[in-house]
């Protein structure tokens, strides 16, 4: 690897790999969390059932479990970027891995506000809002990585 070209490009396919994944999940995450919301009917107090007294009263428990599912993957897979865009060295790319990890942050820990806090709508809003700034940081990094990676395969230098 040398400085300056990116012609051993190691570090930018995972992060394209693992971002292009993650954008698939959220899409998926988009479609279970609309089904959630449209058709299924939440309770209204939760806090003090607890996670397994939700599973013993509640019908609609599997749809939730694999919402909550997903975006636990979704977490872990941006962990990952994360990790690996801080050592590819490349501060455009770490930047946007962090704001990827803290939006989908915003959107998980509002998600279970929403659902064990009441359903307050603030919840519900701050959840879409850090779903639409994953989606956003997403695609910026596989942007990002897909055109430094033309780019090297092309031999071009750039900084």
């Amino acid at each position: 690897m040398k400085t300056g070209n990116i012609e051993d490009s190691g570090f930018l396919r995972p992060v394209f790999m693992m971002a292009s994944f993650e954008l698939v999940f959220l899409v998926i995450q988009f479609l279970v969390g609309m089904y959630v919301n449209l058709f299924v009917a939440l309770p209204h107090s939760l806090s003090f059932l607890g996670m397994m007294g939700f599973m013993g009263v509640y019908s609609g428990f599997a749809f939730v479990m694999v919402h909550m599912m997903i975006g636990i993957l979704v977490g872990l897979t941006s962990i990952g970027i994360l990790f690996v865009s801080l050592f590819s060295g490349r501060f455009n790319m770490s930047i946007l891995s962090i704001s990827l990890l803290l939006s989908i942050i915003l959107a998980g820990v509002n998600g279970l506000f929403f659902v064990f806090d009441g359903q307050n709508n603030i919840n519900s809003y701050l959840m879409s809002i850090g779903f639409i700034l994953a989606v956003i940081f997403d695609v910026m990094i596989i942007s990002n990585s897909k055109q430094k990676i033309s780019v090297s395969a092309s031999g071009a230098s750039v900084n």
